[in-house]
């Protein structure tokens, strides 16, 4: 009898709390709706942007997004299911495979922001690779410092 009451109690906590964020997310997303929709038309979102990027529109930032969904889509699917289905049917267990099992892990249990900031640190510092926005950022970080420094 206790333990239903205590489930009950948990339970009801479950659902308000979830009424809470939803209606918390309702309000955001209206106020983005309500302050937004004006700046939206076909221009904006079929023009490129111009004069710096403080007009004209998002098409090129739309079409990449497209092209990058599209294109991860077609490799990684095919692939994750052959790999897949031969991990579960045909390999061997041993090294490999428990090092792969354990990667998979991984992938799963960690956010992929990380995956992506440590991807830019080795890709920017480790490879060298041209000028990105990560490396840009810090380079004008380092030159705000230094003109501190300097100005005093």
């Amino acid at each position: 009898m206790q333990n239903d009451i205590k489930e009950k109690i948990g339970f009801w906590a479950l659902r308000l709390s979830t009424l809470l964020v939803l209606g918390i997310l309702f309000i955001i997303l209206f106020d983005i709706v309500r302050k937004g929709i004006g700046a939206i038309s076909w221009e904006f979102l079929s023009t490129a942007p111009r004069k710096g990027m403080t007009e004209g529109g998002i098409f090129p930032a739309i079409y990449g997004t497209f092209m990058v969904t599209v294109i991860t889509a077609v490799v990684s699917v095919p692939l994750g299911a052959l790999g897949a289905i031969y991990l579960n049917e045909y390999a061997t267990k041993g090294r490999l495979t428990r090092l792969i099992r354990m990667a998979i892990r991984n992938l799963a249990g960690v956010p992929s922001v990380v995956f992506g900031l440590f991807g830019v640190g080795i890709f920017v510092v480790f490879f060298g690779f041209g000028a990105s926005v990560f490396k840009c950022r810090t380079d004008i970080r380092d030159a705000d410092i230094a003109s501190h420094y300097n100005s005093q």
